[in-house]
């Protein structure tokens, strides 16, 4: 009540104000000026929905009254009304974000199974939306009762997933074109969504390659380390991509080669995102380095361009040079766009087999069992040992 009170003090205080007035047809433009210094002194979130419900229907008398006061000189009644709308505005903005509340619901549906999944980070992601932070928030496992029946006829194969109540989004947070509409009426927002709760797993809850797959994927890159290895880890990566050089430049490659040897081995397959103008081009460099020079050159460049952050075609191009390339095979490689055919089928792949759409991607897989795990960003060296002890076992 003292806060309802002291905000009662404030509305008969604005008739004792004399100000230079504008014309009437101003009054909701001149108020905006008013809601900011009302927001800054009067915490309205304090005050119960049903006082805020009995004091905007006050103002609006006042509203009223003050309209059809006679007696007011035209300076001292616009002035007020300036005031009163304002206030009568920011108290309606915060009844509709409570109404708001009881219907904006945002459903996370995770998977306790998945080890990679980054539920926590989308979701704290979406919570610095200012919008979706008038959202009610549920979280759901695909083991609860009747989730996986939801799923299914939602037709959602992928998790997390992340669910939406509305579709009703300002523009300014560039939503709507991630938003599918579902058959319940509700809407998914497309995350990074690769855990299928749904296919068939190993005894170790991996999922199982198909061993053509596999052999398809080895033949079409390079390797590193041993080739009898029991352990193969598949990257997809661009050569622009911020975080795959994040990956590169951490333990995580010295790592596994001090600690598992020749129990793993590597192969690297390009994935250059459509926003990286630098991908493709560079992608056809190192290609065109390796025809000439083999998987030893080819893994140089690699850790070079990641090493320096410089995927740029003219520093690749030199840096092959450096690596002993003759310049005439590599510039008529480069320029034929020999290698573009190769590189975009390591992509598709790469989406088709392990629903990738985003890099770095790891992929460890066991050579015997196929088993595999997807690691999906540029994660330390400790969840790699995780996956990687687990598939040895």
């Amino acid at each position: 009540m003292k806060k309802l009170f002291a905000l009662m003090l404030a509305i008969s205080y604005l008739f004792s104000l004399n100000v230079n007035a504008y014309s009437i047809m101003n009054v909701s433009n001149n108020s905006a000026k008013y809601e900011k210094q009302f927001k800054q002194k009067i915490n309205l979130t304090k005050i119960s929905t049903t006082k805020l419900k009995k004091l905007n229907k006050q103002i609006e008398t006042l509203i009223n009254s003050t309209e059809k006061d006679e007696k007011k000189s035209d300076t001292n009644k616009e002035v007020l009304l300036w005031k009163l709308i304002a206030l009568n505005n920011i108290i309606n903005e915060e009844l509709t974000k409570r109404e708001l509340k009881k219907t904006l619901v945002v459903t996370i549906i995770d998977d306790k199974r998945c080890t990679n999944c980054m539920t926590t980070e989308i979701v704290n992601q979406l919570k610095l939306v200012p919008f979706l932070q008038d959202f009610g928030y549920v979280e759901k496992d695909f083991s609860d009762t009747g989730i996986s029946d939801y799923l299914k006829q939602n037709e959602i194969t992928k998790l997390p997933a992340i669910i939406l109540s509305t579709n009703n989004i300002n523009d300014e947070w560039q939503m709507q074109p991630y938003l599918k509409e579902l058959k319940d009426k509700q809407f998914t927002l497309e995350v990074w969504s690769n855990f299928n709760p749904f296919i068939t797993r190993s005894d170790k809850w991996f999922l199982v390659l198909d061993k053509e797959i596999l052999n398809q994927i080895k033949a079409n890159t390079y390797l590193k380390w041993d080739k009898d290895a029991k352990i193969s880890w598949i990257e997809y990566s661009d050569l622009e991509c911020p975080f795959c050089a994040k990956l590169h430049n951490s333990d995580v490659l010295t790592k596994i080669e001090e600690i598992y040897g020749n129990k793993v081995n590597k192969y690297f397959n390009h994935f250059p995102l459509e926003f990286h103008k630098n991908a493709m081009p560079a992608a056809r460099v190192i290609e065109c380095l390796a025809e000439q020079k083999w998987s030893d050159a080819f893994y140089s460049l690699l850790e070079k361009a990641y090493k320096d952050e410089n995927s740029d075609e003219v520093y690749l191009t030199q840096e092959a040079l450096n690596l002993w390339a003759d310049n005439d095979k590599l510039v008529n490689c480069i320029s034929d766009w020999k290698y573009d055919k190769r590189i975009l089928e390591q992509q598709s792949l790469g989406t088709s087999t392990f629903g990738i759409s985003w890099t770095p991607a790891s992929i460890l897989i066991n050579n015997e069992t196929w088993e595999y795990e997807v690691i999906s960003g540029a994660y330390p060296f400790d969840q790699f040992k995780k996956v990687i002890d687990s598939l040895l076992k």
